[in-house]
């Protein structure tokens, strides 16, 4: 098992290193038609939003696998789509993105969660998210350096696809042996997904807005990578720890602290680029990783596939969502701030919400279980 785990470890480093390249890459290469950048990532926000619901149903009838393979057969096209500076073929090039992170990195978390279970789904999920987020600030570096270099980041991705599709062939099946035939509850990953929709608004707003503003501060490729990458970082390195402590101490409060510290870090972004891009990665560290396991928590081992699509389908809408946003907002940066500071108080609302919801279940629970005994006549506790 501790094999097959790091196996898939090395794939979802494979996937971010992919996101991470290309996602500073083409932001700072088409810096002059920055209109589509915004176009680009809301066609991204939907297509990976749709492909992960897609990806959970069918790893959980094909096999994780098959759709691992499948994700990575759609990032060969990206390369080729580079090499054309057309904004339209921009816009395609982050669809094919879009069906290649969704596919690739809900079947490895999917999977290390099959490995793990339940009980320590926040170390799996805190694992995966750690090292797909380590090869996103990798990735960001590289992309500093290849550009600063005038050098094609798109042969470098070319290379990283066809070393995930040699590696991924290896792996082994994960999904689980029991029938698919039980239903999947919507309410906890609707709730979820809600508040991760909202978090999405930070991490496109360091995806497309940071660069935009660093690069009309004068600030060079490589200091633009520079400070991504400390929010990259921050974000990746902890993530196995909170994950951990989430299966230890609980979820919710770790997520509400994430959520102030993402609020912090975007509002504080005026006064010092690189403290808030360390604070938003360490809020973004507490929130990413315990979202995916509290879905866990709530879901059925045989549509733990779907339940964890449901979740991403909303969560990477978000994408999308603040795509839609920042169109009407990129010219002013202070509203920009203000849209994604409001989004996480929001999405700490909604989990307040969930969390009392479940508090309520478990105490309607409990009474229908102390009321049972005696044919509904309660007795008390002899």
């Amino acid at each position: 098992m501790k094999i097959s785990f790091h196996v898939f470890t090395v794939m979802v480093f494979l996937t971010g290193l992919f996101l991470g390249v290309l996602r500073l890459a083409y932001p700072v290469i088409e810096i002059n038609s920055y209109s589509y950048v915004l176009y680009s990532l809301i066609v991204f926000g939907v297509v990976k939003s749709i492909m992960n619901y897609v990806s959970g149903h069918l790893s959980d009838f094909i096999g994780r696998k098959k759709v691992l393979l499948l994700g990575w057969l759609a990032a060969l096209p990206i390369s080729v789509f580079g090499l054309f500076r057309s904004s339209e073929v921009l816009i395609l090039l982050t669809a094919f993105l879009g069906v290649n992170q969704a596919l690739t990195w809900t079947t490895t978390v999917t999977s290390q969660i099959d490995l793990t279970g339940k009980k320590r789904a926040g170390l799996a999920a805190g694992f995966n998210e750690t090292f797909g987020y380590l090869g996103v600030a990798l990735g960001n570096f590289i992309a500093g350096i290849l550009i600063e270099s005038e050098i094609s980041p798109y042969l470098f991705l070319l290379f990283t696809s066809l070393l995930a599709l040699s590696i991924g062939s290896s792996v082994r099946e994960t999904k689980p042996s029991q029938g698919v035939t039980s239903r999947l509850s919507l309410t906890s990953p609707l709730l979820i997904g809600m508040a991760g929709l909202l978090e999405k608004f930070v991490d496109a707003f360091f995806w497309v807005l940071v660069p935009l503003y660093l690069y009309l501060e004068k600030q060079s490729p490589l200091e633009i990578a520079t400070i991504v990458t400390i929010y990259s970082m921050s974000w990746a390195s902890l993530q196995t720890p909170m994950g951990h402590i989430s299966d230890v101490r609980g979820r919710t409060g770790i997520i509400l602290i994430g959520f102030t510290l993402m609020s912090i870090g975007v509002a504080s972004f005026p006064l010092n680029y690189y403290l808030s891009a360390l604070i938003s990665g360490i809020g973004m560290a507490m929130v990413y990783p315990t979202l995916i396991a509290l879905v866990n928590d709530d879901a059925d081992i045989a549509v733990r596939g779907r339940a964890l699509g449901v979740y991403r389908l909303l969560r990477d809408g978000g994408y999308a969502i603040a795509g839609l946003f920042f169109f009407f907002t990129y010219h002013t940066p202070s509203w920009s701030i203000v849209v994604v500071v409001m989004c996480q108080i929001l999405a700490m609302i909604t989990i307040s919400w969930r969390s009392r919801i479940r508090i309520s279940q478990k105490i309607d629970l409990l009474k229908s279980k102390l009321f049972s005994k005696g044919n509904g006549n309660y007795r008390g506790w002899s």
